[in-house]
């Protein structure tokens, strides 16, 4: 039992989770966790942790948020501002994956 225990611990992976963009827009990040957006998947959450402070502590430069914004608009959406760009990233979060947010049903899914 005991080595089942720990096989299981042992493939809980992290997510770094990105909040959803609203109607309007705007970062959305009172959205429940399961409305969010996987993004890389980690072995552990301090590599999580490390990859997201990275990302906040070296936002995109102009030149890749117009690349961005460029990619956006070919997958005809768009763009965030630049602002909301770090805005997002600032507010995304590292979350096991078991963590029983990411599977909330349907209707608690749903923002009131």
């Amino acid at each position: 039992m005991k080595s089942r225990h720990a096989t299981a611990l042992a493939i809980v992976a992290w997510y770094l989770m990105i909040p959803p963009i609203g109607a309007d827009n705007n970062v959305d990040a009172r959205a429940p966790l399961s409305q969010w957006r996987r993004g890389v998947s980690f072995n552990s959450q301090k590599e999580c942790d490390d990859s997201l402070k990275d990302a906040i502590q070296n936002p995109m430069t102009p030149d890749e948020y117009k690349d961005a914004a460029k990619q956006t608009r070919t997958a005809k959406m768009r763009p965030l501002s630049m602002s909301e760009m770090t805005k997002r990233t600032a507010q995304s979060q590292c979350v096991a994956s078991d963590d029983p947010r990411l599977k909330a049903k349907a209707k608690d899914a749903t923002p009131k």
